[in-house]
């Protein structure tokens, strides 16, 4: 709006989907879902952009490498020269990289500080927008008055390799860097590290607990502070002076910390699992497209039982085992799934999950990360989790993806989408109630007769 009043003809705000591929082990690096749709928020809710009094320019670019965000710029601007283009991008790509280099280069300058001196320091892992003084309430300035040198996560994060695979779908840059970053935390003793998190962020719901692993993996404290609406620093100076009593405790007694890797190991579904008809608990998302899909996987030799139990005990179990900072799907699912496995029911030994993961820059891709971590909370890590994706992030020997298997399940969302749109617009208007219902259980009981593979070959 300040640009709109100044007269600014062309506003220029890509989405950028992709960041730079700093880390090439990690299984992506999207850049934030919600920092991506700024600009389309903005295009479409801004009343003088809607009505064309200023030209908003806002394409959808990809910083993966510099190949592709140059190309990516020379279509945005087909009216200025290719070659001018090319060179101003390479430029600023030079210049990112100058940027990014001298950050690092003061990370290493501050540590040797604190090595030279015997002084310690809090890496204040915040996102991008924490620099805002605004938004972090001088949290910085009132740990450093404590004597304590103030480190960013990318100042750091170059020093450490990630241990791998993490438990949790490392797929944001952003999170990557943090990874990193605490991975190296906890290789000293003269370091903390404290995170940032502002309005529930729905990504940090993994990234805190993915950090808090990392750490206490090597006996440190983690902290997390939770900074909203409030400018008041009580209650973040309270814990910062508890961490900071914490730590002198611990090195009074001369306590050694015991470090170890984070890396998950994750339990597969095997072809002898598959053999001995495991069962396979998949929660209820969506009732009448999941009943024609339990069809589909037993039509596959697949033991998959579609749960029936999404009420509020599963919501509380939910609630009791998922990061409440997670999304209202996620812990209504994977309530579900606890529920189930703790209702004594099952066979833990016996007793595989079931869960979709999408691979794009929404959480849910984390839904089977915030599952695993429920399990090892519950000792049930025995219990496989299988992830069913189309991106290639997780494949189980005892679970594949055949074209009839695809045959069936893509029949079933079809079938689903039709009794759902259908069952929906008549039943508020049958003459004789339940008259919808009925017509749709026999049509149902029809379409998973002909989902048997019996009947397939016809």
């Amino acid at each position: 709006m300040w640009l709109i009043k100044k007269g600014v003809p062309l506003i220029f705000y890509p989405s950028v989907f992709y960041e730079r591929n700093e880390f090439p082990q990690a299984s992506n690096h999207y850049n934030c879902p919600i920092v991506t749709s700024y600009s389309e928020n903005i295009k479409n809710n801004v009343e003088e952009i809607c009505r064309g009094e200023v030209k908003f320019h806002n394409p959808f670019l990809a910083f993966s490498t510099f190949e592709i965000a140059a190309k990516g710029l020379i279509a945005a601007f087909p009216d200025i020269p290719a070659d001018e283009v090319y060179y101003a991008a390479k430029a600023g790509w030079e210049e990112l990289d100058n940027a990014r280099s001298d950050i690092q280069k003061k990370g290493e300058e501050v540590l040797r500080f604190l090595e030279d001196t015997g002084r310690s320091g809090i890496v204040l892992a915040g996102r991008p927008y924490h620099i805002d003084p605004e938004i972090n309430h001088g949290i910085p300035e009132m740990i450093n008055s404590y004597g304590l040198a103030v480190l960013t996560e990318d100042s750091i994060s170059h020093l450490a390799e990630v241990e791998r695979p993490t438990i949790v779908s490392d797929q944001w840059m952003y999170h990557s860097r943090l990874y990193a970053a605490a991975t190296y935390v906890k290789t000293r003793d003269d370091i903390e590290l404290v995170q940032l998190n502002s309005f529930g962020c729905g990504l940090d719901a993994v990234t805190t607990d993915q950090v808090n692993d990392i750490l206490s993996s090597g006996d440190k404290i983690y902290t997390c502070l939770k900074i909203d609406e409030v400018n008041n620093l009580g209650a973040a100076r309270i814990r910062i002076r508890s961490l900071l009593a914490a730590i002198k405790i611990r090195r009074r007694k001369g306590e050694a910390r015991g470090i170890h890797s984070s890396a998950y190991h994750r339990v597969l579904y095997t072809r002898q699992m598959y053999d001995d008809r495991y069962t396979i608990l998949c929660p209820q998302m969506s009732p009448i497209h999941f009943d024609l899909l339990q069809s589909a996987f037993t039509a596959e030799g697949y033991n998959l039982i579609v749960l029936n139990n999404s009420n509020r005990a599963a919501i509380d179990m939910g609630l009791q085992f998922v990061n409440n900072d997670a999304c209202y799907p996620t812990i209504v699912s994977l309530g579900q799934i606890i529920s189930a496995l703790k209702s004594g029911r099952y066979d833990l030994n016996k007793t595989a999950v079931f869960m979709s993961q999408t691979g794009g820059q929404c959480r849910a891709s984390n839904y089977v990360s915030l599952l695993r971590k429920a399990l090892r909370d519950l000792n049930m890590e025995q219990v496989p989790v299988i992830s069913v994706n189309m991106a290639g992030l997780e494949t189980n020997p005892g679970f594949k993806i055949t074209l009839p298997f695809i045959r069936r399940g893509l029949m079933s969302l079809v079938f689903g989408d039709l009794f759902m749109k259908v069952l929906y617009a008549t039943r508020p208007y049958e003459l004789e109630p339940g008259s919808a219902n009925a017509l749709y259980e026999e049509l149902n009981a029809k379409v998973i007769k002909m989902l048997d593979p019996e009947q397939m070959k016809d």
